[in-house]
């Protein structure tokens, strides 16, 4: 009887047949969160947080959820880890929980269940609660997001790294690229941009600078979001302001229409024509019809639309006479401090 030589073509042919075959998940677990981050690579640290003593439902996600294979494998190559959050240090278990958790904090408002996901130096680049993010407990919608963040990770690492090698306006758009990702951008990187476009001709600066709230809260002139018994607006100076942002494209498209709608509001109560403002929430639309801002104008429009609200005559005489005496204060001001700073300077 004689046997058949291995045929030398056939590792070959495997090998090949092997590269075609979509890649296994190669999610690793760890026991505790110090051992994640010492396994952590690329794709960084994913922890489940659970509330032993005090959310059943984080409890029963554990199996039904943090170990599902489509869990597994949405999360790629990271370091997987479930961390405790006891309520009572009486309830069984909880004098473990400190060595599992190490130095991780936990997640925001400790809300449980959640998924927090960390690069391999343990900074936070997303937060995944509720069921908005998790769904039901079996978590499809979990594994969903969690593989969708850890694609944006590793698309800010590729921008990352190709603004090392870049330098000037070149290197400022791509960090600003990496400010548009829906997750926590770095912690250093206004200061990178700075650096780079020192003159801000990109506009990232201002880009991340800017702060819808506050910019709201300026306009207003309120520091907690209530307006003071004798506020009157000045409808010029916000305007003004609005348009500043509204038509700077180097702002986020939904800081832009959160601008707009600032000065919509404040239009509508002046009394502009109906045609006029359906005009503005037409061009806020036009922004970015996916925001939720986007989403809410043709709603809007139909609703302010149709009836507009216009201030008595004794209300715009008030407002006339409010902002005289707001504008004579101001010159007081103004004169008061420049004395003040001649007296210092003769002293």
């Amino acid at each position: 009887m004689t046997t058949r030589k291995p045929s030398k073509g056939l590792p070959l042919l495997l090998a090949a047949m092997a590269l075609l075959l979509p890649a296994a998940s190669a999610a690793q677990r760890a026991e505790t969160y110090s051992d994640a981050l010492e396994k952590a690579g690329a794709d960084g640290v994913i922890a489940y947080c659970y509330g032993p003593d005090w959310n059943q439902r984080s409890v029963r996600m554990l199996q039904s959820f943090w170990k599902n294979p489509a869990t597994e494998e949405a999360a790629g190559n990271a370091v997987m880890v479930a961390v405790p959050f006891y309520e009572s240090s009486d309830s069984k278990g909880a004098d473990e929980a400190p060595a599992i958790r190490g130095g991780m904090k936990p997640p925001p408002f400790s809300v449980c269940p959640a998924v927090v996901m960390m690069d391999k130096e343990g900074r936070v680049y997303a937060t995944l609660v509720g069921s908005d993010y998790l769904g039901d407990e079996n978590g499809a919608l979990g594994a969903e997001n969690i593989k969708a963040k850890l694609a944006l990770l590793r698309r800010q690492q590729e921008l990352l790294a190709k603004a090392e090698g870049a330098t000037g306006q070149e290197k400022a758009k791509l960090l600003m690229q990496v400010t548009d990702l829906d997750i926590a951008a770095p912690d250093n990187l206004l200061n990178e941009i700075e650096l780079a476009d020192p003159n801000d001709k990109t506009g990232g600066a201002r880009r991340l600078k800017h702060v819808a709230l506050q910019f709201m809260y300026k306009q207003l002139d309120t520091t907690d979001g209530f307006l003071k018994p004798d506020y009157v607006a000045d409808f010029d100076a916000i305007k003004e302001e609005c348009f500043k942002i509204i038509e700077d494209e180097a702002y986020r498209p939904i800081d832009r229409q959160a601008a707009y709608n600032l000065y919509l509001g404040e239009a509508r109560r002046q009394g502009i024509p109906n045609g006029q403002l359906k005009g503005h929430i037409r061009k806020n639309e036009k922004i970015d019809p996916t925001t939720w801002y986007g989403k809410i104008c043709p709603s809007l429009s139909e609703k302010w639309g149709s009836a507009s609200h216009r201030m008595s005559a004794d209300e715009r005489k008030a407002a006339r006479e409010a902002r005289k005496q707001q504008a004579k204060d101001k010159r007081d001001k103004k004169r008061r401090d420049t004395k003040a700073s001649r007296e210092i300077d003769i002293e």
